[in-house]
């Protein structure tokens, strides 16, 4: 794998998606969640080096050209993160904070927008699918009950952000053996929650 410029890309991506290191263990949005999916960290290092590429407009201050670098390559809408992150680092230049926790305050930024985002496109529309195969809709009443399972950290859902995400990027690069694995352990999450509501 190449050089990156920014080693706090993989610090800021393990964070938020690997238990550990070197085990291929994704990890839910609470940390004792996880699940081992060969592959997981190659797979990442392909985003990584991707957000490296774009991560050089962040150096030269330009937040706008970045989003949109990251748009075109990754077909995801990340304008409403401009502003919010325009002013978040203005606070931190304001307080002398140093480049890296800037870097680091947009790369958890990038990251967590990211995963909701796609988890409300495609997280959503699985678990409606599933709920469609037992002859029911997904209704206000139900997504309130899995908001507040996730709330009460079930899980599952901790499992989903991440599954779905790595779904996602499986599609984005191709790899069809994490694209089966994350799809396999999905449905099942689903499967489970959907359980849960019964």
């Amino acid at each position: 794998m190449s050089d990156i410029q920014n080693e706090m890309l993989q610090l800021g991506v393990y964070a938020l998606v690997v238990r550990g290191q070197g085990q291929d263990l994704l990890m839910g949005k609470n940390v004792k969640d996880y699940v081992e999916i060969s592959g997981l960290e190659n797979l990442l290092h392909h985003f990584i080096a991707d957000l490296d590429v774009a991560f050089t407009y962040i150096y030269d201050n330009d937040i706008a050209s970045y989003l949109n670098a990251l748009e075109e390559k990754f077909s995801i809408d990340l304008s409403s993160l401009q502003e919010n992150m325009e002013q978040n680092i203005e606070g931190m230049l304001e307080t002398d904070s140093d480049d890296i926790m800037i870097y680091y305050l947009v790369i958890t930024k990038t990251l967590e927008h990211f995963r909701q985002h796609i988890f409300d496109i495609n997280g959503w529309s699985w678990i409606e699918r599933n709920l469609k195969q037992k002859k029911k809709t997904l209704t206000k009443k139900i997504k309130k009950e899995l908001n507040s399972l996730d709330e009460e950290g079930n899980q599952d859902l901790s499992l989903l952000y991440n599954l779905i995400f790595t779904n996602y990027l499986a599609k984005i690069y191709k790899d069809k053996d994490i694209l089966d694995k994350s799809q396999k352990l999905i449905e099942e999450s689903i499967q489970n929650l959907i359980q849960n509501l019964e």
